[in-house]
């Protein structure tokens, strides 16, 4: 299984205006079609796909399910409880963690010092 990631490119209103990437049947490795899909929670969806090769002719039933947000939802749903990425105690504690003002900061470097 890759690693590449596929984009959703989005208008200013967050909706969708193009998408790249489809799922490639097993076998043949040709674009697949869904063909129906239908929801089991609103966390999980049923989909069925079908090869768009007619000499492979696969077809197979595949699952999307939601794992955890990477960003909190800026209009959540209160009837809605999702989980959010795991991050570790000693992260979450070095983001709160003071710092000290004349302690210099990787990013603060100014561009005329760097030479």
């Amino acid at each position: 299984m890759g690693t590449e990631h596929h984009i959703i490119a989005r208008d200013a209103l967050g909706n969708r205006s193009k998408r790249s990437g489809n799922l490639q049947c097993p076998h043949c490795k040709a674009v697949a079609e869904v063909r129906s899909s239908e929801m089991v929670t609103p966390t999980h969806r049923i989909i069925y796909y079908d090869c768009t090769n007619t000499f492979c002719g696969h077809t197979w039933r595949a699952s999307l399910s939601y794992e955890y947000g990477l960003v909190p939802s800026a209009i959540p749903d209160p009837d809605v409880n999702l989980p959010l990425r795991i991050v570790p105690r000693e992260q979450v504690l070095d983001a709160l963690r003071e710092r000290d003002p004349n302690q210099p900061d990787f990013f603060d470097q100014d561009v005329s010092d760097a030479a």
